[in-house]
């Protein structure tokens, strides 16, 4: 706790200690539309040898907690890669 903050002491705890729990999904979506911005092969289009493999590329928030997904999301990317670079 801050203790006995007052005015502006107060407001930059407030702002510093403030946090969201959310978990940010869906900002780079994988698919073929227009607002999509990443392919099946976690590639970024128009981005040579960029891909994203979290939860920004589900093109839907999952009804429950984002952790599983993101899971396969990572397992998917390793298969992949193992698969384009031979490994």
């Amino acid at each position: 706790m801050p203790g006995a903050l007052k005015g502006a002491a107060l407001e930059d705890f407030i702002r510093d200690a403030a946090a969201t729990y959310h978990h940010q999904t869906c900002t780079a979506k994988i698919g073929r539309d227009s607002m999509s911005f990443v392919d099946a092969k976690l590639q970024v289009y128009g981005i040579q040898n960029l891909r994203i493999a979290d939860g920004s590329i589900m093109p839907r928030v999952t009804t429950g907690n984002t952790m599983a997904p993101c899971i396969v999301i990572g397992e998917r990317a390793g298969e992949i890669l193992r698969a384009a670079y031979g490994m």
